[in-house]
């Protein structure tokens, strides 16, 4: 089907106002823990800091604090100011997204994509209401796959498959795991060299596209390193690899889940069942028309698999971890989940069941549906009036974290320092004070230096969580019980206050 101006114009303003529909309770919403922190750190760099000097990232690299960064230059060093620049971004990968199954595939498959990546991407218990890398880094990882189609349907020089692996690095530089889409194109370039391998050049052309992509892969990340080496900080720069092995290598998750697929998969299952089935039936109807691969169709089928599968298998490598790690496999398994529907859909309607066809393809993406809106009722209750139990919705919620921000920077000044000893690291933004070490985390207290540098004379408070929830190590007990007094408690969380 031809898409007209016209068309595409309607098609991109209904994403916006999706986008702006689903986005828009989450706006007021505290920054989750990871973005408070990569917002203090922009915060920093906007101040005149430089990243990875005073203060240190731990395992990431520099992409998400430069893309914070941009958000308050835009819009100001507002708590707001990321989730609108997500809007953006979200916009950008839904319609990367269109293109990517309108020009692939067939348009419906383009449109269910884009519509099932704003819902996805948005659910509540799968970090939906923050602004965590993945969202961000999901952008560039599309653009990758949909530029290599691209570019390998026009048989294009391989000199322009370089900029395929320039947004590949991009992705990487957000994490250095985000490499599915990588890892999908590379699979595509072999898989063709086999296909064609009857024919002449064919396995010069695969190296030389390979090669482009490698370059373009490199050039980013050696300018990124070059730019911190320029500074003095390459020692503190490759620090970060260290921390992330260890960090990786971590298994003290709560819970654990069979490797490298269990993860992710009970998180999608939990959040929206519906979509992961219909998905699972695509993958099982793309294996099966696409093999054995004779045709660029079934190439792209089989490149789409391959995506599909490296992202699973990135997201639960650690056999557990966090909600938001599993939003790197939103794109290709709401692709693959566009293509079972509309395949279902086109092959009920040859078979003159058109009404079934409509029916069928109608309340699977109702059902879908309801299961996003069921899954974010705690976060959507809060708007219907004479809901009961409002005191326990998300604007409650924040009310208490908020009593916490407000007493430290009542109770201190910008001169002073302030420690964390939680998980929740959101006072350092919220409050607009400083660490009396270079890492926010205290799970890397010890990582640059002896962990009793937190007991500086300038650091009035220690803010310690509830103790079943986060350990405390006796050398924690015994500095407090030396230089602190407990002052307070609001809710869970204790304020030592220096003697």
């Amino acid at each position: 089907m031809t898409s007209t101006p016209k068309k595409e114009a309607v098609i991109f303003t209904t994403l916006i106002v999706l986008v702006i529909l689903f986005r828009l309770p989450t706006l007021n919403i505290l920054l989750d823990t990871d973005s408070s922190a990569n917002a203090f750190l922009a915060r920093q760099m906007m101040r005149g800091e430089i990243l990875y000097d005073k203060f240190h990232t731990a395992h990431h690299l520099p992409g998400i604090y430069y893309t914070f960064l941009l958000a308050f230059r835009l819009f100001g060093d507002y708590p707001i100011s990321p989730k609108l620049l997500l809007m953006g971004f979200m916009l950008a990968g839904a319609w990367l997204l269109y293109l990517l199954g309108r020009d692939f595939f067939d348009e419906q498959t383009g449109l269910l994509s884009a519509f099932f990546y704003v819902l996805a991407t948005s659910q509540l218990n799968l970090a939906g209401t923050t602004a965590e890398m993945e969202h961000f880094a999901n952008v560039p990882m599309i653009a990758t796959v949909f530029l290599f189609f691209t570019l390998h349907k026009k048989n294009a020089s391989p000199l322009n498959f370089i900029w395929v692996g320039v947004l590949g690095a991009v992705a990487i530089l957000y994490k250095i795991i985000f490499i599915p889409s990588l890892f999908a194109v590379g699979f595509a370039i072999l898989l063709a060299a086999w296909l064609e391998r009857k024919e002449k050049g064919t396995l010069q052309k695969a190296v030389l596209r390979l090669g482009m992509i490698g370059i373009g892969v490199a050039i980013p990340l050696f300018l990124v390193a070059g730019y911190f080496a320029a500074l003095g900080l390459w020692e503190r720069f490759i620090l970060l690899f260290k921390l992330g092995f260890q960090y990786t290598a971590d298994q003290t998750l709560i819970i654990h889940f069979p490797k490298p697929f269990g993860f992710p998969l009970f998180m999608l299952a939990m959040n929206n069942i519906v979509l992961l089935v219909v998905a699972a039936l695509g993958m099982y109807r793309l294996i099966r028309r696409s093999l054995p691969a004779k045709n660029t169709s079934s190439q792209v089928d089989l490149t789409l698999l391959a995506w599909l599968i490296a992202s699973l298998f990135l997201a639960g490598f650690r056999g557990g971890g966090y909600q938001h790690y599993v939003l790197i496999v939103i794109p290709p398994l709401v692709l693959t989940t566009a293509i079972e529907i509309t395949t279902s859909y086109q092959r009920w309607k040859k078979a003159h069941l058109v009404r079934t066809a409509k029916i069928g393809a109608g309340t699977v993406i109702v059902l879908i549906l309801l299961n996003f809106l069921w899954g974010n009722f705690n976060l959507y209750r809060y708007y219907i009036p004479g809901i009961p139990n409002r005191e326990t919705s998300f604007p409650a919620i924040q009310a208490q974290q908020f009593e916490l921000f407000d007493y430290i920077k009542a109770h201190t000044s910008p001169d002073d320092f302030i420690y964390v000893w939680d998980i929740n690291v959101q006072p350092y933004y919220y409050a607009d004070r400083l660490p009396p070490i270079d890492i926010l985390w205290a799970s890397y207290v010890s990582a640059t230096g002896a962990p009793e540098r937190i007991f500086d004379p300038n650091t009035k408070y220690i803010i310690v969580a509830d103790e079943q929830f986060f350990f405390r190590p006796e050398w924690l007990r015994d500095g407090l019980a030396q230089y602190y007094v407990l002052e307070t408690s609001i809710h869970t969380t204790e304020l030592y206050r220096r003697k």
